[in-house]
Protein backbone atom coordinates (compact mmCIF):
# COMPACT_ATOMS: atom_id res chain seq x y z
CA UNK A 1 0.00 0.00 0.00
CA UNK A 2 2.95 2.67 0.44
CA UNK A 3 4.10 1.94 -2.86
CA UNK A 4 0.35 2.81 -4.22
CA UNK A 5 0.55 6.22 -2.08
CA UNK A 6 4.15 7.13 -2.79
CA UNK A 7 3.24 6.33 -6.71
CA UNK A 8 0.13 8.92 -6.35
CA UNK A 9 1.51 11.50 -4.18
CA UNK A 10 4.68 11.25 -7.22
CA UNK A 11 2.14 12.18 -9.63
CA UNK A 12 0.39 15.13 -7.84
CA UNK A 13 -2.33 12.95 -7.11
CA UNK A 14 -2.13 13.47 -3.00
CA UNK A 15 -0.63 16.05 -0.44
CA UNK A 16 3.15 15.29 -0.36
CA UNK A 17 2.36 16.19 3.40
CA UNK A 18 1.80 13.02 6.53
CA UNK A 19 -2.08 12.15 7.75
CA UNK A 20 -2.28 13.21 11.08
CA UNK A 21 -5.31 12.84 13.48
CA UNK A 22 -7.80 15.61 13.20
CA UNK A 23 -9.91 17.15 15.91
CA UNK A 24 -13.60 15.61 15.79
CA UNK A 25 -14.93 18.80 14.23
CA UNK A 26 -12.78 20.18 11.51
CA UNK A 27 -12.13 23.91 11.51
CA UNK A 28 -13.67 26.25 8.92
CA UNK A 29 -10.45 27.14 7.21
CA UNK A 30 -9.59 22.97 6.89
CA UNK A 31 -9.37 21.52 3.37
CA UNK A 32 -12.75 19.73 2.34
CA UNK A 33 -12.08 15.65 2.20
CA UNK A 34 -12.27 14.73 -1.38
CA UNK A 35 -11.88 11.58 -3.41
CA UNK A 36 -8.18 10.79 -4.75
CA UNK A 37 -8.43 7.38 -6.35
CA UNK A 38 -11.17 4.58 -6.34
CA UNK A 39 -9.95 0.92 -6.12
CA UNK A 40 -10.89 -1.98 -8.19
CA UNK A 41 -9.52 -5.77 -8.04
CA UNK A 42 -9.73 -7.54 -11.57
CA UNK A 43 -8.49 -11.15 -12.18
CA UNK A 44 -6.52 -10.06 -15.44
CA UNK A 45 -4.81 -6.59 -15.53
CA UNK A 46 -4.23 -6.34 -19.18
CA UNK A 47 -8.30 -6.84 -19.45
CA UNK A 48 -9.11 -4.40 -16.98
CA UNK A 49 -6.71 -1.77 -18.44
CA UNK A 50 -8.31 -2.21 -21.87
CA UNK A 51 -12.00 -2.03 -20.98
CA UNK A 52 -11.36 1.01 -18.91
CA UNK A 53 -9.68 2.53 -22.06
CA UNK A 54 -12.35 1.53 -24.35
CA UNK A 55 -15.29 2.31 -22.79
CA UNK A 56 -14.37 5.52 -20.88
CA UNK A 57 -11.10 6.54 -22.91
CA UNK A 58 -9.07 6.33 -19.62
CA UNK A 59 -5.13 6.00 -19.81
CA UNK A 60 -2.96 4.66 -17.69
CA UNK A 61 -0.46 7.05 -16.28
CA UNK A 62 1.56 4.78 -14.14
CA UNK A 63 2.20 0.80 -13.87
CA UNK A 64 3.60 -0.46 -10.68
CA UNK A 65 5.37 -3.77 -11.12
CA UNK A 66 3.22 -6.58 -13.13
CA UNK A 67 -0.35 -6.17 -10.95
CA UNK A 68 -1.12 -2.67 -10.59
CA UNK A 69 -2.48 0.01 -13.24
CA UNK A 70 -3.07 3.71 -11.59
CA UNK A 71 -5.21 5.32 -14.57
CA UNK A 72 -7.37 8.37 -14.82
CA UNK A 73 -9.82 10.01 -16.83
CA UNK A 74 -9.50 11.85 -20.46
CA UNK A 75 -8.08 15.28 -19.80
CA UNK A 76 -7.37 14.72 -15.98
CA UNK A 77 -4.76 13.92 -13.46
CA UNK A 78 -7.20 13.37 -10.58
CA UNK A 79 -9.55 11.39 -9.36
CA UNK A 80 -8.38 8.10 -11.41
CA UNK A 81 -8.90 4.55 -10.82
CA UNK A 82 -6.37 1.91 -9.67
CA UNK A 83 -6.71 -1.61 -10.44
CA UNK A 84 -5.35 -4.25 -8.77
CA UNK A 85 -4.70 -7.51 -10.05
CA UNK A 86 -6.01 -10.30 -7.21
CA UNK A 87 -6.82 -13.66 -6.77
CA UNK A 88 -9.82 -12.72 -4.59
CA UNK A 89 -11.40 -10.25 -6.46
CA UNK A 90 -15.00 -11.85 -6.40
CA UNK A 91 -15.01 -10.91 -2.96
CA UNK A 92 -13.47 -7.08 -3.34
CA UNK A 93 -16.08 -5.17 -5.90
CA UNK A 94 -15.91 -1.39 -6.03
CA UNK A 95 -18.87 0.71 -7.56
CA UNK A 96 -18.82 4.46 -8.66
CA UNK A 97 -21.22 6.72 -10.88
CA UNK A 98 -19.73 8.79 -13.40
CA UNK A 99 -21.13 10.88 -15.96
CA UNK A 100 -21.14 10.66 -19.52
CA UNK A 101 -22.72 12.81 -22.50
CA UNK A 102 -24.74 9.57 -24.16
CA UNK A 103 -26.12 6.52 -22.02
CA UNK A 104 -26.46 4.66 -24.98
CA UNK A 105 -23.48 5.25 -26.78
CA UNK A 106 -21.41 4.05 -23.48
CA UNK A 107 -23.85 1.34 -22.55
CA UNK A 108 -22.99 -0.41 -26.55
CA UNK A 109 -19.12 0.27 -25.90
CA UNK A 110 -19.67 -1.84 -21.99
CA UNK A 111 -21.32 -4.68 -23.83
CA UNK A 112 -18.64 -4.68 -27.21
CA UNK A 113 -16.14 -4.64 -24.10
CA UNK A 114 -17.19 -7.41 -22.01
CA UNK A 115 -19.37 -5.44 -19.40
CA UNK A 116 -22.34 -7.09 -18.70
CA UNK A 117 -25.68 -4.52 -18.57
CA UNK A 118 -28.09 -5.13 -15.52
CA UNK A 119 -30.65 -3.08 -17.62
CA UNK A 120 -31.62 -0.75 -14.79
CA UNK A 121 -33.47 2.08 -15.90
CA UNK A 122 -33.62 5.44 -13.45
CA UNK A 123 -35.02 9.29 -14.61
CA UNK A 124 -35.92 11.72 -12.97
CA UNK A 125 -36.10 15.55 -12.78
CA UNK A 126 -33.36 17.10 -10.86
CA UNK A 127 -33.46 21.14 -11.14
CA UNK A 128 -33.35 22.33 -14.65
CA UNK A 129 -32.24 19.09 -15.83
CA UNK A 130 -33.30 15.51 -16.69
CA UNK A 131 -30.89 12.67 -15.17
CA UNK A 132 -30.84 9.05 -16.88
CA UNK A 133 -28.51 6.53 -15.75
CA UNK A 134 -28.32 2.51 -15.75
CA UNK A 135 -25.95 0.10 -14.24
CA UNK A 136 -23.02 -2.30 -15.45
CA UNK A 137 -20.85 -4.70 -14.36
CA UNK A 138 -17.08 -4.56 -15.81
CA UNK A 139 -15.94 -7.93 -16.62
CA UNK A 140 -14.62 -8.46 -13.01
CA UNK A 141 -17.91 -7.32 -11.54
CA UNK A 142 -17.32 -4.12 -10.37
CA UNK A 143 -21.07 -2.06 -10.32
CA UNK A 144 -20.57 0.75 -12.19
CA UNK A 145 -23.79 3.61 -12.63
CA UNK A 146 -23.53 5.97 -16.09
CA UNK A 147 -25.57 9.01 -15.51
CA UNK A 148 -26.74 10.82 -18.39
CA UNK A 149 -28.18 14.94 -18.07
CA UNK A 150 -29.98 16.67 -20.30
CA UNK A 151 -31.65 20.29 -19.90
CA UNK A 152 -35.56 19.25 -19.20
CA UNK A 153 -38.48 19.83 -21.84
CA UNK A 154 -40.17 22.61 -21.25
Amino acid sequence: MKSLIAAAAGLGLLAASPVTAQPATAPAAATPPRIIMLRFFVADIARGEAFYAKVFGMRTVQKLGEGVRIMVFPGSQSPGIILIQSPVEKTMNGSFIIQVDDLNDTLTRVAANGGKLKNTKFEQKMGSEIGRSSHFYDPDGNEIEVLQMSPAKK
